[in-house]
């Protein structure tokens, strides 16, 4: 968990089918949602929805697909400053899944996801609650944020308990947009990026085919995110995240500063 190990040739299946999928589907997601599903099911994730893992519909499509690994603190039953149980507080990891963008991204996210449900099996890792959810897109013309903006209206866990959003890839023209929305439920935004072109070129020192480079930059990906969610889900024994990392858990109100 601490040094994971990554499944090489996982990175590059998942691309392979995301782009083939698209290409072959335009008009009907049915063929990713059976992809993800079984990933997620074969990462050992539990569904977020009542033994599914598509979240509601709009317009007859799935707004996202989502799965959570729960999480393991030993002191669950002591709640943090907030009052609330360090293994009932949860990090939202998600990812934009999009017709004609480089699915990267979504790749990276479901083997970090692959990481912690399989680790969640024989360890007491992570410490709160994880929650993975990819927002599927058909047309580009489509409003991005749809996905979590359903989710956030549709939640499947109580938004007063998520303690992060870890958007994977998300595109630094959109930062302010995503987090005017999470604004609303007073969540923080980390955005994990995409590595820059220049890093992407030359970070191997060899030549390298289009599909390789795709598959070592969702790798970069995977490793960045790991990395955050590390931070953002183990508490240093002091129901904080450890390792550097600066989310904010809230400080309950004193019972005179309530008062009108």
């Amino acid at each position: 968990m601490l040094n994971p190990r990554w499944e090489e040739g996982a990175f590059t299946e998942h691309l392979s089918f995301f782009q083939e999928a698209f290409q072959e589907n335009e008009e009907t997601l049915a063929p990713v949602s059976q992809y993800v599903g079984a990933a997620l099911r074969e990462a050992r994730l539990q569904p977020a929805m009542e033994g599914r893992y598509r979240l509601r519909s709009r317009f007859g499509r799935p707004s996202g697909y989502a799965g959570y690994v729960g999480g393991k603190h030993p002191l669950a039953v002591r709640g943090d400053t907030s009052g609330v149980p360090v293994a009932s507080q949860a990090v939202l990891v998600c990812a934009d899944l999009a017709e004609g963008e480089t699915p990267a991204e979504a790749a990276a996210l479901l083997e970090v996801a692959r990481l912690y449900g399989r680790a969640s099996q024989y360890t007491i890792m992570p410490e709160r609650s994880v929650i993975f959810a990819l927002w599927p897109r058909l047309a580009a013309q489509e409003d991005p944020a749809a996905g979590l903006r359903t989710y956030l209206e549709q939640p499947t866990w109580q938004l007063d308990r998520v303690r992060a959003v870890l958007y994977v890839g998300l595109a630094p023209r959109r930062r302010a947009e995503v987090q005017a929305l999470l604004d609303e439920y007073g969540i923080p935004l980390y955005r994990v990026a995409v590595p820059p072109e220049e890093e992407r070129a030359t970070g191997s020192g060899t030549a390298e085919s289009a599909e390789m480079a795709a598959s070592r930059a969702a790798r970069t990906l995977a490793e960045r995110t790991h990395r955050r969610l590390l931070a953002a889900t183990l508490t240093g024994g002091k129901m904080m995240p450890a390792l550097g990392d600066s989310i904010r858990v809230p400080r309950p109100c004193r019972p005179d500063a309530q008062k009108p």
